[in-house]
């Protein structure tokens, strides 16, 4: 019975070791955000050169993700992509310099976590699902945001005839 007690407590120190909260802070340094859509039928793609975040995730029992985003820093390799994105009918960074995320809900999954909040971009809150997938070394999440929703390109392509409407942001962190 000695024997039982001793593997019952080595299993259930071993199991703690593995559930612990995930708290870590993110950015271009440790991870990538990027984003990706259609323009004439070509795919683009760019990342966000200057961003940071502060997670903390379950089991903690205040789960948390905070991240901001300067919208200036958004390149894509093409140049006239990248003169464009900072204009007033695409990201107007000289009003709205920042972009932010606040989660409102953070729940455990089998595979990594389901985070709900609030994007802000472009003066305008909307609310974002996304799942964050746990892949060995890594955090992998990805959702759309609908540009046409925040304002982005109303006026140059209004019924995202040439860009589309749905834009893919891509987040990878390392652990």
């Amino acid at each position: 019975m000695k024997s039982f007690s001793y593997v019952v407590i080595i299993f259930v120190s071993m199991m703690s070791t593995h559930v612990h909260a995930l708290q870590l802070d993110a950015d271009s340094s440790n991870a990538t955000l990027s984003f990706s859509g259609q323009h004439a039928g070509m795919t683009f793609t760019g990342v966000f050169e200057r961003w940071q975040s502060q997670l903390i995730l379950p089991p903690n029992q205040e789960p948390s993700i905070k991240a901001e985003f300067i919208l200036a820093s958004a390149k894509t390799g093409d140049s006239t992509y990248d003169e464009t994105l900072p204009e007033e009918d695409w990201f107007h960074v000289e009003k709205f310099p920042v972009a932010r995320f606040i989660s409102t809900q953070i729940n455990l999954l089998v595979d990594g976590y389901r985070v709900e909040g609030t994007l802000e971009l472009k003066g305008k809150g909307l609310p974002i699902i996304f799942n964050l997938h746990n892949r060995e070394d890594k955090l992998i999440g990805n959702f759309d945001v609908d540009r046409l929703a925040y304002g982005i390109g109303l006026e140059s392509d209004p019924g995202a005839e040439w860009v589309s409407q749905n834009i893919r942001l891509s987040l990878t962190i390392n652990l």
